[in-house]
């Protein structure tokens, strides 16, 4: 495994259309910048793995999906709007993701296994915000969707008590 020299603080995510991928620039505290681009596949077994680790969260726990869906709609609404990172000059392919969860955060280790390194330490709100964008991104792309669990979607997706019309 490549060390990944570069500590992203923030990062901007992207579908890019005439690629098919999903571009990631990546930024430390001194504002370099890295650019990562991610196949569909890659994310077809990161994401399952991301997911595992937030429903650990609630294992156990009594309406675990409902505490999901809010939790994470909770996270999406907090989102904070920022100028979005420009890519750098150079990019490359990641082809290995390396997850270390802690109580608090996701440290996301990527790497092409060859050169190139970078890594991506995310509280678990950021990480649920990270995943509403990349559910997004996804529906955009028109990838598949049946990765994404039932508690990722908006409410007014999945909550079918909606249909009730007040008058």
């Amino acid at each position: 495994m490549i060390e990944a020299s570069f500590k992203a603080e923030r990062l901007t995510t992207e579908y890019v259309q005439e690629e098919d991928r999903i571009r990631l620039n990546l930024e430390d505290a001194q504002q370099n910048r890295s650019t990562l681009w991610f196949t569909q596949r890659l994310f077809n077994r990161v994401i399952p793995a991301l997911v595992k680790l937030l429903e650990d969260e609630t294992t156990g726990s009594p309406q675990a999906s409902d505490l999901q869906a809010f939790t994470q709609q909770k996270a999406a609404r907090e989102i904070e709007q920022e100028a979005p990172i420009t890519p750098a000059p150079e990019s490359w392919l990641v082809r290995r993701v390396d997850l270390t969860p802690s109580k608090e955060r996701i440290l996301l280790v990527f790497s092409d296994e060859v050169a190139h390194g970078a890594q991506l330490e995310m509280p678990r709100t950021a990480m649920r915000q990270w995943m509403s964008i990349l559910r997004e991104l996804y529906l955009r792309a028109e990838w598949k969707r049946d990765i994404w669990p039932e508690w990722l979607s908006p409410l007014s997706q999945t909550d079918k008590s909606n249909e009730t019309k007040l008058h």
